[in-house]
């Protein structure tokens, strides 16, 4: 048996402001930076085998706050990249609806092939995550291997790794700094937890 931990990075200053991120490379803000010791907090007495993080900079640094306290290497890679969500990057919802009318009507009818100019639908990022997230699983069968990435790069994880329909996508939120676990098992994967924030309730973001 193997177990992954998964984690969504810590607040930006565009996840405030409502801001599509996607491949742009912005870094955490102090609350996230906090959330990122939380998190860090949490798990430090916890096994962690091998590390994985996407290359961007505020996954990468939520991972090395967790790794601070375990002697793991960690691997980025832009595998584990968000959605490219192209022309609708950097823009807020008032924005993209401003700009790009069509392309924001188009946007929020749950399309799974809708992409905005030069990015990347939701169905093209679960077949990029899902050799990703399978490989990952196979290197470390019965070891534990943090994957630290994106909110919505690890719900297309999460559908790979639970054998769900597509259409899941729309039916998952991960927060920043959120944990969730999976067992895995040769014929099976099995949902331990998903998108806990306990460990942030006294910064007003748990559920």
């Amino acid at each position: 048996m193997g177990r992954l931990l998964l984690v969504r990075h810590g607040e930006t200053p565009w996840n405030a402001e409502g801001r599509i991120q996607g491949h742009s490379d912005v870094e955490l803000s102090e609350k996230g930076k906090r959330q990122a010791e939380l998190i860090a907090g949490r798990l430090a007495g916890v096994r962690i085998d091998a590390a994985y993080s996407s290359d961007l900079v505020r996954c990468q640094n939520t991972a090395k706050a967790i790794l601070a306290k375990h002697d793991v290497p960690l691997q980025a890679t832009a595998d584990l990249r968000e959605r490219f969500y192209g022309v609708f990057e950097g823009l807020t919802v008032a924005e993209r609806r401003s700009r790009y009318p069509d392309m924001f009507a188009a946007s929020v009818v749950n399309d799974l092939d809708f992409a905005p100019t030069d990015g990347e639908t939701p169905r093209e990022t679960i077949r990029r995550m899902t050799p990703v997230i399978d490989g990952i699983r196979s290197l470390h069968f019965d070891e534990t291997a943090l994957i630290v990435g994106h909110g919505g790069s690890l719900r297309a994880a999460v559908i790979a790794l639970m054998e769900l329909p597509d259409e899941s996508t729309w039916r998952f939120v991960m927060a920043n700094c959120s944990l969730s676990v999976f067992d895995t098992y040769h014929n099976n994967t099995v949902m331990l937890l998903y998108n806990d924030t306990s460990h942030l309730n006294h910064l007003g973001t748990g559920f």
